[in-house]
């Protein structure tokens, strides 16, 4: 198997586990009752991914892949009024409810301090998906340009 499939694979493997290891204790303590689930998860395998294809594209199958590198560019702008939109909500229903009404028991103080860490969790990995979302299309321009300028600039 080529090493740059082999590194794509267990690249999508390391942001499946590290999703895992953020949203799990989400999942743990509010069970059903969190709404936020797909967004979140979304953000961060966004995030993750983009962030490799930003700074390690030479390493990826599709470095040099034209069709790849034009669709992702033209696939960033739904991508990014989906996780903005998802954001919008996410605040709004955070000032219109509170995070505690996830919980089984929003009385129990332990849960404000969790509800804390849903907040900053699903804030930081949501700016930063749409950060790497207006990044990634520049990256691929300048893959581009360094394809066709270069003999073997990514």
């Amino acid at each position: 198997m080529n090493k740059k499939i082999q590194f794509e694979l267990l690249s999508v493997l390391f942001a499946i586990v590290l999703c895992g290891l953020f949203v799990l204790p989400v999942f743990y303590r509010t069970g059903s009752n969190y709404l936020f689930y797909i967004p979140n998860i979304f953000a961060i395998i966004v995030f993750i991914t983009f962030m490799r294809w930003i700074f390690m594209l030479k390493y990826s199958p599709f470095a040099r892949n034209n069709v790849f590198r034009f669709v992702m560019i033209f696939l960033c702008i739904p991508l990014f009024i989906y996780q903005l939109d998802s954001l919008m909500e996410f605040t709004g229903y955070m000032d219109e409810h509170g995070l505690t009404r996830f919980f089984k028991d929003p009385l129990d103080m332990d849960n404000y301090a969790f509800s804390k860490y849903i907040k900053v969790q699903f804030l930081f990995f949501s700016t930063s998906s749409l950060i790497t979302i207006i990044l990634l299309p520049v990256r691929m321009i300048r893959s581009f340009w360094r394809t066709i300028n270069t003999k073997h600039g990514v």
